[in-house]
């Protein structure tokens, strides 16, 4: 019989306190220390969890932190301390001031930085708040490859092909998705982009300020295979087997059918 490769992952959904960044770090930690008690190897936090999303310009200029600065320096510790990933938002500052990105930091179990996902499109008005990023990384983990994205990135088919393209078996998006007109995309978006490339899919959301919540794991057949509340903080957890890729891959071969060519691979390159 062949050797599961199972990964519990785990999904912080809670509700920011838009520019109290003490409050939202000690929740990030509690759901954290939550997560690990239950043996989960990743926990996931929303976009912009740090913040909060919906801080003025100035105000999110004033809590963005650069990629040693103190808030990963704290999941760095607690990483370590507990043995498990953390993939948390957070506005980044850089070496220009005035320039700050809308990033998710990825932390392995032993409390290193293993990448930082820059948001690639930014949605509305982050814009004028946020310069974009350009990549869209994938990352070798100890359980499987993991590739990033933040929230509207979904929205477009091309990153999540990339990073199938690139190897991922599990593609994380931290969000923060509106209920009205956008909570049926949130759940479409998810389950399309995991279907096409035949992966696992990964949504966390937040709740309150008229987000939708249902942060949700969907399998490589499309289908939501764990949904956390539309309204009430949860730290959903749910176990995967990453073969199931293999096995539904081995029925639907878009994965070998795909035309890269069609694709351009030297576009593929940059990212």
């Amino acid at each position: 019989m062949e050797k599961q490769r199972l990964v519990k992952i785990a999904l912080g959904q809670f509700t920011s306190v838009q520019g109290d960044t003490d409050a939202n770090l000690k929740r990030i930690l509690e759901m954290t220390d939550q997560a690990a008690e239950k043996n989960a190897d990743l926990v996931v936090f929303p976009e912009l969890a740090y913040s909060g999303y919906f801080c003025d310009s100035l105000t999110m200029q004033k809590l963005a932190e650069p990629q040693d600065g103190p808030f990963v320096q704290t999941l760095c510790k607690k990483a370590k301390e507990k043995k498990i990933h953390i993939i948390a938002g957070y506005p980044e500052s850089c070496s220009v001031p005035g320039r700050i990105y809308n990033s998710a930091i990825f932390i392995d179990d032993g409390g290193n930085v293993i990448e930082n996902m820059r948001k690639v499109y930014a949605w509305g008005t982050e814009k004028l708040k946020f310069r974009e990023g350009n990549r869209y990384p994938v990352v070798n983990t100890k359980f499987g490859k993991v590739g990033m994205l933040i929230c509207y990135d979904v929205e477009y088919p091309e990153p999540a092909r990339i990073e199938a393209l690139k190897g991922a078996e599990i593609i994380v998006d931290c969000s923060v998705w509106s209920i009205d007109p956008a909570e049926h995309r949130w759940h479409v978006d998810l389950q399309a982009n995991a279907l096409f490339n035949l992966l696992f899919t990964v949504g966390c959301n937040t709740v309150g300020d008229n987000v939708c919540g249902s942060s949700m794991v969907v399998g490589p057949d499309g289908e939501e295979r764990a949904v956390a509340s539309r309204t009430e903080e949860e730290l959903l957890i749910h176990e995967i087997d990453l073969n199931e890729i293999i096995a539904i891959r081995s029925r639907i071969p878009y994965m070998n059918d795909f035309k890269e060519a069609t694709f351009s691979m030297d576009a593929l390159k940059h990212f």
